[in-house]
């Protein structure tokens, strides 16, 4: 879980913006859930981000964020890397380890159930990382 209003803070704006659409649709997009459990329960894809730096940069789920920063103190998201590390044999920068204190609430283990805000369940459009 990420402090999302601290995360805010540390995110490079410039990579926030690079968002396809300008508005923020008050409804999660159908392509966000993996699958819907026979008593209800929703599967969320999570924003994914990485560290450089000490600063925050998305892989996806930037309106995800946007969208639930608006109704929530803290936000299920995942850090896929911090400075290239695991994927290169480093350690990460010491900027991007005090970051990851600063904004981290609680680690996640998958099985989490969150209650987020109520809003309907749409198709908001094509969908590039999915490709449909």
């Amino acid at each position: 879980m990420i402090d999302i209003q601290t995360f805010m803070e540390i995110v490079d704006d410039h990579d926030l913006l690079q968002r396809d659409s300008v508005e923020i649709i008050e409804a999660y997009h159908e392509h966000w859930f993996k699958s819907i459990t026979d008593d209800g329960i929703h599967v969320f894809y999570p924003p994914v981000f990485y560290l450089q730096k000490g600063v925050a940069k998305f892989i996806n789920g930037r309106h995800r964020t946007i969208l639930l920063q608006r109704n929530m103190t803290s936000v299920p998201m995942a850090l896929a890397d911090m400075d290239g590390v695991p994927i290169f044999a480093r350690k990460p920068d010491s900027r991007s380890e005090e970051t990851l204190k600063r904004i981290r609430v609680k680690s996640l283990d998958g099985y989490e159930i969150f209650d987020f805000p109520d809003l309907p369940i749409k198709y908001l459009g094509y969908d590039e990382n999915l490709g449909k």
